[in-house]
């Protein structure tokens, strides 16, 4: 226990205190019983023990512990505070999901049950009301020393030999498998005296007489045979081997029984072995330094717009001394003292009507809780509503200034639509214009196209004339040329043979090579062109236009055709061959002449009508592209500014439809937004009241279920003059039922209720608070209401056979479960009613 030799005589007196505590205080109920301890103990320190510093050595709180260093030794309390709170934190998120404030009397009531799992043989006796954390508590530091909890799960059919199976199972996990265990017994477990008898049993021997029979001892035996083997032990015969096996009970098996002080009538309050076997420890009720040290633990979660940095102390003694100038102070304060009178009030109560009814620190955590959550519900609410103002005050001055932008924009809009206008008006004016010329310029071009079909009809008559003229000469050339191609090749042979033909064929091929563009100076160049393969070819395909110029043919004319030998007759006498040729050439001059004269004419003709016709057709045809572009320009124009112009019509009537529109809204919103106005300035008193008047529907929702409207006045009475004493604000008229349900709700409640306020205040409560209600209700206008607000709603008894599975189906399903018959309550529901919900991994269970 000692780590160094300094101060021992100092350790020593300490240990002797703090065990002289543990045997004595923590049996105590009384806290001037407690106090007359203590200074018993200080007296006979002061007695006995010599040349010791008594301050130090005895100085409250006197804590040991091994948790902080690994020896057990004396402990300050700000430093295992903060351990132990760290290691809550883990508990909390592997195991089981009830936190836990760790307040002075707490940390000192942990150290106790540690100390009693700690010795062989340790049980526990923990006396203490509802939800005072005794179990909690107990299932932390069986956590902490590596101890697993067993608990009965015990129902209304949970007979003797149940408990004994449960017994059997227990024993053997720890005598067998050297398993550490908690076993944690609640008073409301014992269902006979049976069981009591077992337990006493258990506590005194570790180990129960005639529990094992035949078979079943037979196989005990093997078990701990092999357990035993396991740690090195050869035991031969059955006594020793249960031997062994209770004292690995003695050494893994800390039993804890968790009993109510106001329950004296009780089976386990009866039994005197069960006081003398176990380590008491007097829980009682929370004093009131603990109730304010709760309830600033809980108040320190929220923003209570405290105007006050002075860091929160948690002596309530201290406290009540200062001017309450934090609103944490202040609250907390009503909290407990609250809480104290109604638990005086409560006394009272139960005594005058001959009633059992107890007023716990579960009450107290759970009118804590209530008061979060509706404070944040509430605050929530108000700054949404805030918010929502203020949206709306927003708006209405942006749909002003808004109104300002439209009105300036449809005067713009407006100067825009003059502009377009007179632009328009002009181009429609210039598009007339233009129209106008343009018709006229057509006008004109119809006469000139007239002038020109005159024009072109003369020239067709003219070109008729010279066409006829040529049509008399043309057939000759033609049928001279036909001629000529039928000339047979021997008889050109034979004038070409000739030596010294005659003067007609002499003549004759001289002409016909002159006319083709020979040059001839006698009979024998002549007889080289008649040798030529194309000779007969050039004469056919001969191009009088083009081959016979003027000299040529007055050559021709005035050597040959003058001669008198020079025709058709002649020749032809002379020469078969020659009589076509000579033909041919007299065709190709007279034809020639005729061109000659009528050349000049079928030129001009055709010129002047080419050039006349085109000038014309190009005029026209410029004149009237022109004029028709000019005017689909200006049409395209004019249609756009139309469009434009009409854009901006449209523009201007949503323009004003929206300014009349926000007009309208701002006239009919205009008794509205004084309203909002004033409701955004009283804002500030609103969040002035939030704290007192969640703190009155808090209590309510806590405590009023149990009291009948008088009481019900009190507990409103003593709460608003405590108030008023330390000075946290609420509402002059504060209604419970309108702060805490709508209009709309208690219109549906008083479908099913009877039209008073006590009712109203019942459906509220049992819709808002957080433990499952119990209800009283021989008028069923209770189980009405249920059936009415609620689905899927299953309605059981505790004596029904199947209860216990329409149970696990709402659990498993999330349906409403109404169970009747409540003085038969099965104990297999207390787990679920208390919320003892076990960490596995990240769900609940």
């Amino acid at each position: 226990m000692l780590t160094s030799n300094n101060n021992i005589s100092h350790i020593l007196k300490g240990i002797w205190a703090h065990e002289g505590i543990r045997l004595f205080s923590d049996r105590l109920t009384r806290k001037e019983e407690r106090e007359w301890i203590d200074k018993t103990i200080d007296q006979v320190a002061r007695n006995n023990f010599k040349n010791f510093d008594y301050e130090k050595a005895l100085s409250r709180p006197i804590l040991f512990s091994n948790w902080l260093n690994k020896n057990y030794i004396s402990v300050e309390r700000r430093e295992l505070k903060e351990f132990v709170k760290a290691r809550l934190k883990v508990f909390y998120e592997e195991e089981l999901d009830v936190p836990i404030v760790l307040f002075d009397d707490v940390l000192e009531h942990v150290l106790r049950i540690d100390r009693v799992f700690k010795q062989i043989q340790g049980h526990l006796l923990l006396i203490g009301t509802s939800g005072s954390g005794k179990t909690t508590l107990s299932k932390f530091v069986a956590w902490m020393n590596g101890l697993n909890i067993v608990q009965l799960k015990v129902h209304n059919k949970y007979k003797m030999e149940d408990f004994d199976e449960d017994l059997k199972t227990i024993l053997k996990r720890c005598g067998c498998k050297g398993e550490k265990i908690c076993f944690i017994i609640d008073e409301s477990n014992v269902l006979d005296s049976g069981f009591l008898e077992r337990i006493n049993t258990l506590l005194a021997n570790a180990e129960i007489p005639g529990l094992f029979k035949d078979d079943e001892y037979s196989s005990l035996m093997l078990m701990i045979k092999e357990a035993s083997q396991k740690q090195g032990q050869m035991l031969d015969n059955h006594d020793e081997l249960y031997k062994w096996f209770t004292y690995q009970i003695m050494l893994n098996l800390h039993v804890v029984f968790t009993m109510n002080p106001s329950e004296d009538n009780n089976k386990a309050s009866t039994s005197p072995a069960l006081f003398n076997r176990c380590v008491l420890d007097w829980f009682g009720d929370w004093n009131s330094n603990s109730l304010f040290q709760v309830a600033l633990e809980f108040l320190n979660k929220l923003d209570l717009n405290s105007s006050n940095d002075k860091a929160l102390t948690w002596n309530y003694l201290e406290i009540i001394k200062y001017n309450f100038d934090s609103k944490y102070y202040q609250i907390a304060l009503i909290f407990v003292h609250v809480h104290n009178y109604i638990k005086k009030m409560n006394k009272n109560y139960c005594k005058l009507f001959n009633r059992q009814m107890f007023i716990t620190p579960r009450h107290f955590v759970e009118s804590l809780n209530h008061y979060i959550q509706l404070y944040n519900e509430k605050r929530g609410e108000l700054e949404d509503q805030q918010r929502h103002v203020n949206v709306g005050l927003d708006k209405l001055v942006e749909t002003v200034e808004k109104v300002a932008e439209l009105k300036k924009e449809l005067a713009e809009k407006k100067i825009q639509l003059e502009i377009k206008n007179r632009e328009a008006n002009e181009k429609l004016q210039r598009m007339v214009k233009e129209q106008q010329e343009a018709e006229s310029e057509r006008a004109k071009s119809l006469v000139i196209k007239k002038e020109m079909e005159q024009q072109q009809l003369i020239i067709e008559n003219q070109t008729r004339l010279v066409m006829e003229e040529l049509s008399l000469v043309e057939p000759a050339v033609i049928e001279a040329k036909q001629n000529v191609s039928n000339i047979k090749k021997q008889q050109l042979t034979e004038v070409r043979s000739m030596g010294n033909p005659p003067d007609p064929v002499k003549l004759t091929m001289e002409a016909v090579c002159i006319l083709l563009g020979h040059q001839v100076d006698s009979w024998k160049s002549v007889q080289t062109v008649l040798r030529r393969d194309d000779f007969i070819n050039s004469i056919v395909h001969f191009d009088t236009d083009k081959h016979l110029t003027s000299i040529i043919k007055e050559k021709i004319t005035r050597e040959y055709l003058n001669n008198v030998q020079f025709n058709f007759e002649t020749v032809n006498r002379a020469s078969k061959a020659c009589g076509p040729l000579v033909s041919w050439v007299i065709a190709q001059i007279s034809f020639a002449d005729i061109l000659e004269k009528v050349g000049p004419l079928r030129n001009q003709q055709l010129e002047s009508k080419a050039n006349e016709t085109r000038k014309v057709f190009n005029e026209m045809e410029e004149r009237i592209l022109n004029l028709e572009s000019n005017i689909s320009v200006i049409k395209e124009e004019y249609a756009i500014l139309i469009s434009e112009t009409q854009k901006i019509k449209e523009e201007m009537e949503n323009v004003q439809v929206r300014v009349d529109r926000s007009v309208k809204l701002i006239d009919n919103l205009g008794s509205e937004k004084m309203r909002w106005e004033e409701t955004s300035r009283n804002f500030g008193n609103q969040m002035q009241t939030i704290s007192g008047d969640v703190f009155l529907s808090s209590v309510m929702l806590s405590y009023y279920g149990y009291y009948d409207q008088h009481y019900r006045i009190e507990i409103f009475k003593e709460c608003k003059r405590v108030m008023k004493m330390i000075g946290i604000v609420f509402k002059d008229y504060f209604s419970f039922s309108e702060y805490l349900s709508l209009v709309d709700e208690r219109m549906k409640w008083k479908e099913s209720l009877i039209d008073d306020e006590v009712s109203i205040e019942n459906a509220i409560i049992m819709k808002r608070h957080k433990r499952y209600p119990l209800i009283i209700d021989p008028s069923g206008q209770g189980m009405k209401l249920i059936c009415d607000l609620n689905q899927n709603v299953n309605v059981t008894s505790f004596m029904d056979e199947s209860f216990v599975k329409t149970l696990e189906s709402c659990v498993r399903f999330g349906n409403t479960l109404v169970v009747e018959d409540v003085e038969m309550i099965d104990p297999i529901i207390n787990p679920l009613l208390n919320r003892e919900y076990k960490r596995a991994n990240v769900t609940s269970l």
